[in-house]
Order: C-alpha cells, then sequence, then structure tokens
C-alpha cells in the first residue's frame, strides 16, 4: 500500500485521517512510517509526563536538566520526522518555527563544499 494523507497534532500528540485543527500538520506516510511516529509519539507523552513530575523539583534550574534536554532532542526529532514526511505547507510552518538547527545553520564548512559559492 502506498502512502497516504495524515494530520499531525504534537500538542494533543494524535494523528488523524481527516484535518480537524488548523495547528495540525499534513503528512504522507506509509504504513512502516505511521508506525513510527505513533511511537514517536507515545515517547513524547511519556517524557512529557516525566518532565511534568520534575518541574517542582527546586532549585533545579532547566538549563541543567537531563530531563529537559532529553525532550527538547525528542521533540526535535519529531518536527524533523515530521518535516520530511511533510507537504510544501507543513515544511513551509516549520521553517517558521525556527525549530530545526540544521535548517538555521548550514555548515557549508563540510566535506564536499570547498567550491562552493556559499563557502567564500
Amino acid at each position: 500500500m502506498g502512502k497516504q494523507t495524515y494530520y499531525v497534532s504534537i500538542t494533543q500528540k494524535l494523528i488523524h485521517q481527516d484535518s480537524s485543527e488548523s495547528s495540525d500538520y499534513e503528512v504522507h506516510l506509509d504504513d512502516e512510517q505511521l508506525s513510527i511516529l505513533q511511537d514517536m509519539l507515545r515517547a513524547m507523552d511519556q517524557e512529557d509526563r516525566y518532565t511534568l513530575q520534575r518541574t517542582p523539583v527546586p532549585y533545579k534550574s532547566a538549563d541543567h536538566d537531563d530531563a529537559n534536554d532529553e525532550f527538547t532532542g525528542q521533540l526535535k526529532e519529531l518536527y524533523q520526522f515530521i518535516y520530511d514526511a511533510g507537504t510544501d505547507d507543513t515544511r513551509a510552518e516549520i521553517r517558521n518555527l525556527r525549530i530545526l538547527d540544521k535548517l538555521e545553520h548550514t555548515d557549508y564548512n563540510n566535506r564536499g563544499y570547498e567550491n562552493s559559492p556559499m563557502n567564500k
């Protein structure tokens, strides 16, 4: 079976076959990709709960909290997955969020870019 269109709500951690909200991201997924996305959303939900439990811990700065770092990393992976599977509109919306570093900071000093006009 080929790819089907789905709508993803990151805040609600849901995948729909019909667009229900303007905040949903439209993606095209095959069965394997759908399963991966479902697993990612489940993991985010579990990490969400763990991070929430850590919130009231006194004197724990968010910038020194491994749980917060892990949550941020998972969130970026989720956005990257949705970006890769998304429509042009979905990709534009995610680019506008400026959450994916590699879309913002292309490193032209990597091997293979020696003669790039952007590397001069």
